[in-house]
């Protein structure tokens, strides 16, 4: 069924014609096709908050990294450690949230000339950063094939699926065209919410703003405590802006056998001491090769991870 011309009356002095078309839904999707070039080589990445955890992943197999140090603080520093200790394939992470006057941040990112980006806004596909692979993040919410083609019009080498997506959706999104365009986050606290007030600088300080509050975030850790008892990280970026993650994991190892064609995977760290990181490369990256089961990782997971993990929005609803 074609849809027909839709006409609302808003105002008594003015209405909007919404045109006919001639092309069903079906007919865009058919349509929305991946672009003509070589997708990204396989890889099994991992996203970090400081050093020690970028560190930790190299050493137990992971083939890059993203450095994502919310503040920024130490980025520049961390991506020249790295290479001189022989990393490749080291990528950096762009606050999500972009405002006018912050075009700083991607030039300083853009001097580190990074291997990799992950691209987080609209709003970022058009201001390139370096020369490297350009990854969709997730929060370009791409839903469906049409959501994918189109952000991947714009010279991104790879995607990544909006955290929205159930497991038959994610599936659905991933046909065997499509996946090998993907970057699919296996496991990661999910970030809950962002917010302009700054729950650290409300309760650790005075001040009212960056100028006067004395950087408490620089110095100290905050969670906020639910009524289960579950403590859920709160981080500042270098906007003095607020992300709340989820104090358990969110795992997709159930799926990762069922995406077939899919070669790029991502894990995500919050607060992991290295430790935890060594761990996470090693069950995932056994998980991904076929020397483990999606059942002993899970095990392992739920047995070894402080509060263990979730299934979340990627829960298997239609077998």
């Amino acid at each position: 069924m074609r849809p027909s011309s839709i006409v609302t009356v808003p105002r008594k002095t003015r209405a909007w014609v919404l045109a006919a078309t001639e092309v069903t839904h079906g007919e865009l999707l058919l349509a929305a096709r991946p672009p003509d070039r070589s997708p990204p080589p396989a890889a099994l990445m991992v996203l970090c908050r400081n050093l020690a955890q970028a560190e930790a992943a190299l050493e137990s197999g992971a083939d890059g990294v993203y450095i994502d140090f919310l503040e920024l603080t130490g980025t520049g520093e961390a991506v020249r450690a790295l290479r001189r200790n022989g990393a490749r394939n080291v990528g950096v992470a762009p606050p999500r949230i972009r405002k006018p006057g912050e075009e700083k941040i991607d030039r300083y990112l853009d001097s580190l000339e990074p291997d990799l980006v992950l691209v987080r806004g609209l709003g970022a596909l058009a201001s390139p950063i370096g020369a490297g692979l350009r990854i969709g993040d997730f929060s370009l919410n791409v839903t469906n094939k049409l959501s994918a083609a189109e952000v991947m019009s714009h010279g991104l080498a790879a995607f990544t699926p909006a955290f929205d997506l159930d497991a038959t959706q994610l599936r659905a999104l991933l046909s065997a065209e499509w996946a090998p365009f993907a970057e699919v986050v296996v496991h990661h606290p999910m970030p809950l919410f962002h917010m302009e007030h700054c729950v650290i600088a409300a309760l650790l300080s005075n001040g009212k703003d960056h100028l006067s509050c004395g950087r408490p975030c620089e110095r100290h850790q905050v969670s906020l405590r639910d009524r289960a008892g579950m403590d859920h990280p709160v981080e500042a970026d270098v906007g003095c802006r607020n992300t709340v993650f989820h104090a358990a994991a969110q795992s997709a190892a159930d799926l990762v056998p069922r995406l077939s064609g899919v070669r790029r995977f991502r894990i995500e760290l919050v607060r992991e001491q290295p430790d935890d990181v060594r761990r996470l490369v090693g069950l995932y990256r056994a998980l991904i090769e076929g020397r483990a089961r999606p059942h002993e990782v899970w095990r392992s997971l739920k047995v070894e991870s402080g509060y263990g993990v979730v299934r979340g929005s990627l829960r298997v609803i239609n077998q």
